[in-house]
């Protein structure tokens, strides 16, 4: 992800228990295809987004809205809006057209041309649930055919706890090439770069078709498939915390990265998404507890298919769980914030941390309430944080000193602190907690 600038715009959707399912009630068995091992997890979030006919309707998944300014050799800024998440459902139960042409499913846009007010208009949404912890995640997806675009499907925790797929359109437009698909990790520093970034080559090109991509994630280590084929394995950088899944699809121009703006509107579309994981919120717990009577009943415990070849929406998809993100299903179980976690002992030899330009996903912030927008926009080479819907009901703008004299700024506000650094490169980190005040800011 190149640039740092991390906040949500999350919607208000209500959440309230699942409903106890006759079959699966006591877990979801993945199959690790290179381990040949069968781990069960007990929580399953899986989106049917071929039959998802509006995204406000569904309970598990929000547009985000946000701006980044342009930063270092992009010549554009990126702009997140809810206009560029669009739903194309098939008309019928299977089928390859949408109801409004085109590939069916949910569509992540780009918008074309030479931005107007400097940012290119893109597409992003991201889980409810941020309280996954190890599990099997994946995703069917047809990338665009158009070139200038970066896009991403990853679990996101922090800025040290990220695993990532990402795709970048104008490494695919050479049809004699192998397609590389990014596999990038973020982890804690002293981790060799090498197992950070890693570009690895697939037999298919991804904007020719829906291929599901896939990570399995345990304690020990993280595994990349595509179409139930082994990629790549990492036994080091394994995040240890809860997170949420982010998908988003964005350019800015950076020729070293997205490249860009796309000639067309680009759009990268989503077929489904299936996760099936452990949670660390003690009320799924608690909830998993109740409704799993007996592990060895018929059908407790359901086994989780394979999918070995490219996901056709042509025909029928299997979904488990009693909620495929639709209309009408049972949403899924209420997070809450779980106790903090003791990290792992430092490397023994720390080495400097790689640079995080590689990487295109979006760092976000998960929030329980409705945060307040923020903006952040170059006003005379000095940095302005413009807050919108605050608390007071009045806008505020509070003018920050030039990035290269500040490192921090801290707004705690009477539903959660968002924490502002300027790092390095001028990447922008922004975090939550509780309460407001403003902080000093620190020069370096």
């Amino acid at each position: 992800m190149a640039y740092r600038l991390c906040f949500n715009a999350l919607l208000a959707l209500a959440l309230v228990p699942q409903l106890v399912s006759a079959a699966c009630e006591c877990g979801y068995q993945s199959h690790s295809i290179k381990s040949n091992e069968n781990p069960v997890y007990t929580d399953a979030l899986e989106s049917d987004f071929l039959h998802l006919t509006d995204i406000n309707a569904q309970k598990d998944w929000a547009r985000q809205v946000w701006d980044i300014p342009a930063v270092g050799t992009a010549p554009w800024g990126r702009n997140a809006t809810l206009d560029n998440v669009i739903t194309n459902p098939l008309p019928g139960d299977v089928g390859t057209t949408g109801v409004k042409g085109g590939d069916p499913g949910l569509e992540l846009r780009v918008s074309a041309g030479e931005p107007r007010g400097g940012a290119v208009k893109n597409g992003e949404i991201a889980t409810i649930r941020r309280d996954m912890k190890y599990g099997s995640f994946r995703a069917g997806i047809k990338y665009t055919p158009q070139s200038g675009t970066c896009g991403a499907f990853f679990f996101y925790e922090s800025d040290k706890g990220e695993i990532d797929v990402e795709f970048l359109s104008k490494l695919y437009q050479d049809p004699n090439k192998k397609a590389d698909l990014l596999l990038v990790i973020h982890a804690d520093d002293g981790v060799p770069r090498d197992e950070l970034f890693r570009p690895t080559p697939v037999a298919f090109r991804p904007q020719d078709g829906f291929h599901e991509y896939r990570f399995d994630w345990t304690p020990d280590r993280i595994t990349y498939y595509a179409d139930g084929q082994f990629l790549y394995e990492t036994k080091v950088g394994v995040p240890y915390r809860a997170g949420g899944l982010i998908l988003n699809h964005w350019s800015n121009g950076d020729p070293g990265w997205s490249a860009g703006p796309p000639a067309k509107d680009a759009n990268m579309q989503f077929s489904y998404v299936k996760a099936y994981f452990n949670s660390s919120s003690g009320a799924a717990n608690a909830e998993y507890k109740s409704r799993c009577k007996d592990p060895k009943a018929p059908n407790a415990i359901c086994k989780v298919p394979d999918q070995t070849t490219p996901p056709d929406p042509g025909k029928a998809m299997t979904f488990l769980s009693p909620n495929k993100g639709l209309p009408g299903d049972s949403p899924s179980p209420p997070p809450t914030i779980p106790p903090p976690e003791q990290p792992p002992p430092p490397p023994a030899a720390p080495q400097k941390r790689p640079s995080p330009d590689n990487s295109c996903g979006v760092r976000m912030g998960f929030a329980d309430l409705i945060p307040p927008t923020v903006k952040i926009r170059a006003v005379n080479r000095t940095l302005e944080l413009v807050v919108l819907h605050y608390p007071s009901n009045r806008n505020q703008s509070i003018k920050l000193l030039p990035a290269r004299q500040l490192s921090r700024l801290t707004l705690i506000t009477n539903h959660l602190i968002r924490q502002l650094r300027i790092m390095n490169r001028g990447h922008l980190i922004l975090r939550q907690r509780r309460r407001w005040r403003i902080a000093k800011s620190h020069p370096r």
